[in-house]
Formats: C-alpha cells, sequence, structure tokens
C-alpha cells in the first residue's frame, strides 16, 4: 500500500485526491493546505484522511511514501527539495519549477536519495497535444519513441 499526502487543496488538490483515492494499493493519508476553509471541504468529502495546515507533518509521517504538490509554482522548488530531503517520492504539478536550474537541483537530489521525481502535465494525452505531436514529427522537428 502506497501511502500519499497531497499538499494544496485549491483548483487540482480536489482532483488529486479523488483520484489517488480510487487507485489500488494507494492510500491518501494526509491533506495540507494553508487555508482551514479548504481543509473543511476536503474533511468533509475525504473523512478518513487527516488534515493539516502544516505541510511538515506529511514530511514528518514516516509511514508517507509520496508528496504531491499542488501549490503555486513559487512553492515548488522549495516543497519538492524538503520532500526529497524527508525522503519522499515526489508529484508535481507543472510546471516543475521556475527555472531550469532549480528542476536540474531536484533532478540530482532525487538521484542522490534514489527517489523519483515526477511532474504531472494534466492535457499531455488530450486530442489537440496528440495533433501538434504528429505534426512535428511529420516536419521531423521531434522524434518520438512511444
Amino acid at each position: 500500500m502506497i501511502k500519499v499526502g497531497i499538499i494544496g487543496y485549491g483548483y487540482w488538490g480536489p482532483n488529486l485526491v479523488r483520484n489517488f483515492s480510487n487507485v489500488d494499493d494507494c492510500k491518501v493519508k494526509w491533506v495540507s493546505d494553508m487555508r482551514t476553509e479548504r481543509l473543511a471541504v476536503a474533511t468533509k468529502q475525504f473523512p478518513y484522511i487527516s488534515a493539516t495546515t502544516s505541510y511538515k507533518d506529511i514530511f514528518n509521517d514516516a509511514e508517507i511514501d509520496a508528496v504531491v504538490i499542488a501549490t503555486p509554482v513559487f512553492s515548488h522548488f522549495t516543497l519538492a527539495k524538503e520532500a526529497l530531503l524527508a525522503g519522499k517520492h515526489v508529484l508535481v504539478e507543472k510546471p516543475l519549477t521556475a527555472s531550469v536550474a532549480e528542476a536540474e537541483e531536484l533532478k540530482e537530489l532525487a538521484a542522490k536519495h534514489g527517489k523519483l521525481i515526477m511532474v504531472d502535465h494534466t492535457f499531455l494525452y488530450t486530442g489537440a497535444v496528440d495533433k501538434i505531436k504528429s505534426l512535428l514529427i511529420a516536419l521531423k522537428l521531434v522524434t518520438c519513441n512511444t
């Protein structure tokens, strides 16, 4: 059973909690948001989930395997770095970070600690993106291994 903590219960947070809750062998244990009114919504919809205004509660929970970050981009790097240093796998809503240098640092940190860091691209598999990809492949501007 993979135990997950989700930081951010704003726009994408409810979708993430719902989707992770529907995955076999996955349990959303924590939701964190600085806004208590958002946590009230989360615990009403998912009463089995612990709620906190301090994301550090998630990092300090030894049972948590992975952290999902759905917060404003300015906080992605700091939260992801802290999660990796706490020994958690990390999924960050796009964009991963505000700069390439920050992304490279997280990649290196994840490798050093033997953890996965991933970025969620919500529309990656939509028809419009598939069409653009096929046009770019046809124009030989990109290659495709999938």
